[in-house]
């Protein structure tokens, strides 16, 4: 398998000026550039560069794809939209970081992991992942936490001490397209989430009187909000929606809650056990579609005969699974209509009619249907 690393960088706040666009040309000359983002994409060798620089410099969100096992997406974060301390609880060494510039707060998840070690492709995945930083200004945590699983089942182990849970986001049962992709980006196991997700009692969106809000607000503040929108400001409705929220926001709607903090081995535990109930429930499912199946066979029971018949009357290769696959189904129906000595003769009588028919019967031993 040869090399393969993938570069793909957004500009969401406003889009990229003439001398950044020619900066961002210097690294590569086979750069997809245009006013909102670039794409790198490498076979052999490699950037030319700081990725995380370039990302500050010019951009607002960065991922990173190798085939040798990384995946990575980072966020580049106004200083005065973003307290960097509500992001700690949630970091690993190594695998989610947090660093500041003079006027950005970076936030790197950076998984490495060898189930990613195969065939990959970029393209398209930044395109559904990029709502996630909004959420993440807005004060939405549940990407990090759900980073936080992936992290941790690949960073703990048996021998080391067992780490409690960050603050546990609201809303994960119910999880938006953009975090279903962001899992699997990451390809985190769904049962560990379901059973994360599973004492996570915020589950209710809670609807805020906005309108209420901004009437209360002095009329210096809606100036001074009015002429950042002439200004074009493009972060003025979250500092909007910030500001509101410091001043009406009660302390007890904050948005994580965590009655019990759990460690990450029952947090496994849980999502055993929840796998356990999914696999059953799916037993279940598919007892109930084979059964309706079998039902609705054995009503064109003696059609089907008739077609296996004349499938092998043809002396053809094809037509021989075609046949074989039918009476696969019909030894399911005798077996479930309690006929299968019946089923057996018939059988038996095939293998005398045609014993000459070495393709048949080979099809027919493969199919398990000479150890009746």
């Amino acid at each position: 398998m040869s090399e393969y690393q993938y570069y793909e960088f957004q500009a969401l706040d406003k889009p990229l000026t003439a001398l950044e666009q020619t900066y961002i040309s210097s690294f590569s000359s086979r750069v997809q550039l245009t006013s909102r983002s670039a794409i790198f994409t490498y076979s052999f060798g490699d950037f030319r560069g700081e990725p995380k620089e370039l990302l500050d410099k010019c951009f607002d969100i960065m991922l990173y794809m190798a085939n040798w096992g990384t995946r990575q997406l980072v966020f580049r974060l106004p200083k005065s939209l973003v307290n960097s301390s509500i992001f700690q609880p949630y970091c690993l060494p190594e695998q989610i970081t947090v660093a500041t510039t003079s006027n950005s707060v970076i936030l790197d998840i950076n998984i490495d992991d060898e189930e990613y070690r195969d065939w990959i492709e970029g393209e398209g995945w930044l395109t559904k992942l990029a709502q996630i930083r909004d959420d993440i200004l807005q004060g939405d945590l549940r990407a990090l936490y759900l980073a936080w699983l992936k992290a941790s089942s690949i960073l703990i182990d048996e021998e080391s001490e067992d780490c409690l849970e960050p603050p546990v986001p609201a809303k994960l049962k119910n999880l938006p397209a953009h975090l279903k992709t962001f899992i699997e980006f990451f390809d985190i196991d769904q049962d560990l989430v379901a059973g994360a997700a599973e004492l996570n009692t915020s589950q209710k969106s809670e609807i805020e009187p906005l309108e209420e809000w901004i009437y209360a607000l002095s009329a210096k503040e809606k100036d001074k909000f009015l002429l950042k929108v002439v200004e074009g400001d493009p972060n003025v409705r979250l500092q909007l929606l910030n500001r509101l929220r410091e001043l009406f926001k009660s302390p007890e709607n904050a948005s994580s809650v965590n009655i019990h903090r759990r460690t990450f081995s029952e947090l496994v535990e849980i999502s055993q056990q929840q796998s356990q109930r999914r696999h059953e429930q799916e037993l279940l499912v598919a007892q109930q579609i084979k059964k309706c199946k079998l039902e609705a066979l054995a009503l064109k029971e003696e059609s089907v005969w008739l077609e296996v018949y004349r499938l092998i009357e043809i002396k053809q290769a094809k037509q021989y699974e075609k046949a074989v696959g039918y009476l696969v189904d019909l030894r399911d129906v005798a077996e479930y209509q309690d006929k299968l000595d019946e089923f057996k003769a018939c059988i038996q009588k095939i293998q005398k009619d045609y014993s000459s028919r070495s393709g048949l019967l080979s099809r027919l031993k493969k199919a398990g249907l000479f150890k009746l």
